[in-house]
């Protein structure tokens, strides 16, 4: 299990698992496969980076994602700048992932709501992952394995 983060660990439960903390079934964390746990706790991770706000962490001052409505409007309505700040905060904070690519799907200018595809490898895994990530300009961050959609 040296693959989970300690956090995942300590707590024996996946924060998006449940929204009211009295809810929490210890024994479905237990009952999942070290590949299931492996990759909730990729999406647990890639969910808090993605949706923290770059300079929130005193600590970490670069941690999580810049405002992404000013990248792209700074940038002359480009997807571009946001899909490369996406690709390096994942390479720096997530360490089980690497070889990242990061692809626009869609891109609603009314709504402000962006879709992106992340293609990347879990390390120590030789296929390739695919990663569904959405962003709205409310601060809203979905992040899910494409092969878990039912």
């Amino acid at each position: 299990m040296n693959t989970l983060s300690l956090f995942d660990i300590l707590v024996g439960q996946f924060a998006s698992e449940t929204t009211n903390p009295d809810e929490i079934d210890f024994t479905s964390f237990d009952n999942l496969t070290e590949e299931q746990k492996l990759r909730y706790s990729i999406i647990e991770n890639l969910r808090m980076v993605l949706s923290t706000r770059q300079g929130s962490v005193v600590h970490l001052p670069d941690f999580g994602m810049p405002d992404i409505l000013r990248l792209y409007f700074d940038s002359n309505n480009s997807i571009d700048p946001v899909k490369k700040q996406i690709h390096d905060v994942i390479l720096k904070y997530e360490p089980r992932i690497g070889d990242v690519q990061v692809q626009k799907t869609e891109f609603n200018n009314e709504l402000m709501r962006i879709s992106l595809k992340i293609v990347a490898t879990i390390k120590d895994n030789p296929n390739k992952e695919i990663l569904l990530t959405e962003f709205s300009s409310t601060g809203w961050t979905k992040v899910m394995f494409e092969k878990d959609i039912k």
